[in-house]
């Protein structure tokens, strides 16, 4: 624990209350990657307020950042906020208005001059405070009247750029032709056509498919843990004895990794002959895993690999997502990626930011998400590249689910007024 500054102005003890009661709300639902963002405020025995962070790292104001710092602090923050959003309207849902109403409170952009970056973490200051009074009533300004502008007289020469219009006019022409003989392609890189099912199209190009499975530390948790849970392990039950009862309710099987592996032999099992599948793994904030590209024949090989993966560590999300991208195509033919995951990106990078610069890219890579926690951060993967969103928190929910999201790639798709091809 750490201070930051001081205020000299006092404040009454009614709004420090009211401070504590927000900072604690965060506390309950979030881990210290977000209840953070807002310094923890404090009575000094003067009775001047106090800004304290839990966060190491020295302190260092959003001025004195280089522009790239300021631009991530920034998107940092952006992240947090749309996290803070979520939870409001979760808890609006289950009848906590007012406690949605609370969070609710704490959005908005942030006053630069009390933004800070603690180890590249945004951390605000002062705020649920009125805005100081000016000293100085602005004047209004006086409106000045617009300067008077020359006219040039027109040219009297303009016949001098007629050679120049009929140069202009065969290349107009050839331009057109030109659009006309690839309208095909032209089309195709502005409106790409939405990616079908493969078994059910005779003749289509073979769709690169990859998978990405989390594999961070929260996956060790119980397939039904909370965010509460949740929050508890990651702020004080990691450091609790292994036979803590709630740390071991929390730790038992099935785990969200051992569902997930299920799911994914059953989701192999189901995947067209033709399509080969290539593993996106996780190896914490480090980065990610590229586990190979896998044909028909080696896919027995895949699921006894999946069967040894261990969960540990953070979650890049972002980066496994660019990864993933960076494998496929997605620009001249199809791609499918689909997400195995527990919650938002934990190494302080932006998914939705990655999501929509692919979309942009690679306009035929589609992104279905499963999600097996409370956490809806990573939905904006899949709607930014026109793919789906599936939730589940049970053994058979996940397997549907998993089952339901790679359907472009399935041996037995549910194909519109046809039958699939066999292929």
């Amino acid at each position: 624990m750490q201070r930051i500054t001081i205020d000299t102005t006092p404040h009454p003890a009614e709004l420090l209350n009211t401070l504590e009661s927000k900072v604690a709300l965060l506390r309950r639902h979030f881990p210290p990657s977000v209840s953070s963002l807002f310094a923890i405020p404090r009575a000094g025995a003067d009775g001047a307020l106090q800004w304290w962070s839990e966060l190491g790292g020295q302190p260092l104001s959003y001025h004195s950042l280089d522009p790239v710092a300021q631009q991530a602090l920034l998107a940092r923050y952006a992240q947090r906020q749309q996290a803070i959003v979520q939870l409001a309207d979760e808890l609006q849902a289950r009848n906590k208005a007012d406690e949605a109403n609370s969070l609710r409170t704490l959005v908005g952009a942030p006053a630069l001059d009390n933004l800070y970056s603690l180890n590249q973490e945004p951390v605000v200051i002062r705020w649920g405070l009125a805005p100081p009074t000016p000293l100085i009533t602005p004047v209004a300004a006086t409106a000045t009247p617009p300067a008077a502008t020359l006219t040039s007289p027109p040219s009297r020469r303009w016949w001098l750029r007629i050679p120049f219009l009929l140069l202009l006019l065969p290349l107009l022409l050839i331009l057109l032709w030109l659009l006309w003989t690839w309208r095909g392609g032209v089309w195709i890189v502005f409106k790409p056509a939405l990616m079908g099912n493969y078994s059910c199209t005779a003749g289509a190009p073979v769709p690169d498919f990859a998978v990405v499975l989390d594999t961070s530390g929260s996956m060790n948790l119980n397939i039904n843990t909370s965010s509460e849970d949740e929050a508890w392990m990651a702020q004080v039950g990691g450091a609790l004895p292994d036979n803590n009862p709630r740390k071991a309710r929390v730790l038992t099987e099935p785990t969200r990794l051992t569902v997930a592996k299920q799911a994914f032999a059953a989701m192999i099992g189901q995947l067209h002959p033709d399509i080969d599948t290539r593993l996106i793994t996780f190896q914490g904030c480090e980065g990610t895993v590229d586990q190979g590209l896998f044909r028909r024949d080696a896919r027995q090989q895949l699921l006894a690999g999946v069967g040894q993966l261990s969960a540990d560590r953070g979650t890049p999300l972002a980066a496994s997502l660019a990864k993933a991208a960076s494998l496929v195509d997605g620009r001249l033919k199809d791609a499918l990626v689909v997400m195995f995951v527990d919650g938002e990106d934990g190494c302080g990078q932006n998914a939705c930011e990655v999501s929509a610069r692919i979309a942009r890219e690679q306009p035929k890579l589609r992104v279905n998400v499963v999600n097996i926690s409370e956490s809806k951060l990573s939905n904006c993967i899949a709607e930014n590249t026109g793919g789906r969103v599936y939730a589940a928190r049970e053994v058979g929910e996940v397997q549907k689910m998993l089952r339901e999201a790679m359907e472009e790639v399935a041996t037995t798709p549910a194909c519109a007024g046809a039958q699939a091809t066999g292929k």
